[in-house]
């Protein structure tokens, strides 16, 4: 799995979970402060205005929590899982992710797939919290407006007094009536379509259990390595 270091460099290189962050995100990425605040933006019909808002109060929210700044990993599992995941598509993500061999996983397989793509993107990009700095979201003017209909993308950008601004662009669907995000790219990388192709590899020379089997590694070692720098401060 060491391709996946290009999904580290994606990650630094944002400034934030794409989420991430979605992260992904994952990162991924996409939060408001309370559940009534989320379903009443989540159903809006303009997607730029809802993402736009979105990217800006997670900003807001980072900021001021300094263990989600510090990367906690405790803190940041509960943020994403809490407030982040309910406005993506994460099954959509991983079947795009994982591409036809999806099909032939069984549910387990597909739970394990979900479960470790979640805490690979967590991980990774969650280290990019400390970056967030003075940056906010802006959107892009379009030639045409983005489709409220079924899918859209929204380009946008993050802009900083002391940075050059970072072009981030989302794909987006509207599933029953509330938009969700699907996709992130971040100065012409898709996130998806990253680990798609690292992911294809792994795929080829050995299915769903060596994908379960390698993503299941990664996070160990992740895991392995955020106790070694926690336990050094």
């Amino acid at each position: 799995f060491e391709s996946l270091s290009d999904g580290e460099e994606f990650a630094a290189h944002v400034g934030l979970e794409a989420g991430g962050e979605v992260a992904a995100a994952l990162a991924a990425p996409f939060v408001l402060s309370s559940p009534a605040a989320l379903a009443a933006s989540s159903s809006d019909k303009d997607p730029t205005e809802w993402i736009v808002g979105l990217m800006n109060q997670l900003l807001d929210d980072i900021r001021k929590d300094p263990a989600l700044k510090k990367a906690n990993p405790e803190k940041v599992r509960t943020f994403v899982t809490n407030r982040i995941m309910p406005e993506v598509d994460f099954a959509r993500m991983t079947r795009t992710a994982v591409g036809p061999q999806w099909r032939q996983a069984t549910a387990d397989q597909r739970a394990a797939l979900q479960e470790g793509f979640q805490g690979l993107l967590t991980r990774v990009y969650s280290g990019a919290f400390s970056s967030v700095q003075d940056y906010h979201a802006e959107a892009v003017p379009a030639r045409r407006p983005a489709d409220a209909s079924a899918t859209a993308i929204v380009r946008t950008k993050l802009v900083s007094k002391t940075a050059k601004p970072v072009p981030v662009d989302y794909r987006l669907a509207n599933k029953g009536g509330a938009w969700k995000v699907i996709d992130v790219n971040v100065s012409g990388i898709w996130l998806v379509q990253n680990y798609h192709s690292q992911f294809g590899s792994i795929l080829a020379n050995g299915g769903i259990p060596a994908l379960v089997k390698a993503l299941n590694d990664k996070n160990s070692a992740l895991n392995k390595d955020a106790a070694k720098q926690s336990g050094a401060k």
